[in-house]
């Protein structure tokens, strides 16, 4: 005789359990979806230097790894923070308009500052590496390749979206080209070309200023 509670495999307990699996299943993807939406609509838009990763899930779902550099600043309290702690980094635009980390503290900046969630992963000296939640990038597998041909020079940014601390990532780019289409050579080569031009005209544009002083003013050598 069963006891109270207890069902067989092949009773109609199972399919109950299995029945509220999915629906929990589905209600984490559809917030997941629903959260992602909200951010990318209403989410401030910031470019952050990154080196993206290809990766497999236990699912076997392709996605890259965005790994950020960028992943140290300064502590702005006066208490040390602890491995694993929650904290804010401060962020804001800098000049040629890239995300700049301003610092990290335990309490959100004021009104008018943006900031990002993060963890905390180590602390010394007054420095704190930290660890946001948003880096992952999905992407096709068929379209995954490319990113084997990115070399150290390229330049390669994450579009993202932050709003209330939290963050999603739209897409990745490489010399201005977006990731999906870096397995294209001929796209790549062009992006590299463009951006040594670029680089080139800067610089020839800093030699062939104007000098402040004219040849004609120039005093005359003393005999």
């Amino acid at each position: 005789m069963k006891g109270i509670g207890t069902f067989s495999p092949d009773g109609k307990h199972k399919w109950i359990v299995f029945l509220l699996v999915v629906l929990v299943q589905l209600g984490v993807l559809s917030y997941i979806g629903w959260r992602w939406h909200n951010i990318s609509v209403d989410g401030i838009p910031y470019q952050w230097r990154c080196l993206p990763r290809l990766e497999e899930s236990s699912f076997g779902t392709d996605y890259v790894r965005v790994v950020f550099p960028e992943d140290t600043t300064t502590w702005m309290d006066g208490s040390a923070p602890e491995e694993g702690e929650k904290i804010y980094v401060h962020i804001s635009h800098d000049a040629s308009g890239l995300m700049k980390v301003e610092g990290a503290s335990a309490e959100k900046p004021g009104i008018g500052g943006d900031y990002m969630d993060a963890v905390v992963v180590s602390f010394q000296d007054g420095v704190v590496q930290f660890k946001v939640a948003f880096d992952r990038y999905r992407i096709a597998p068929e379209l995954a390749d490319g990113i084997y041909n990115i070399s150290e020079k390229d330049n390669v940014v994450a579009s993202v979206r932050m709003k209330k601390g939290q963050g999603v990532i739209e897409g990745v780019f490489v010399n201005g080209i977006p990731l999906e289409e870096c397995g294209n050579g001929a796209a790549m080569a062009e992006a590299r070309a463009k951006k040594e031009a670029e680089q080139k005209q800067k610089t020839a544009s800093v030699f062939n200023k104007p000098s402040i002083v004219e040849s004609g003013m120039v005093p005359p050598t003393e005999e």
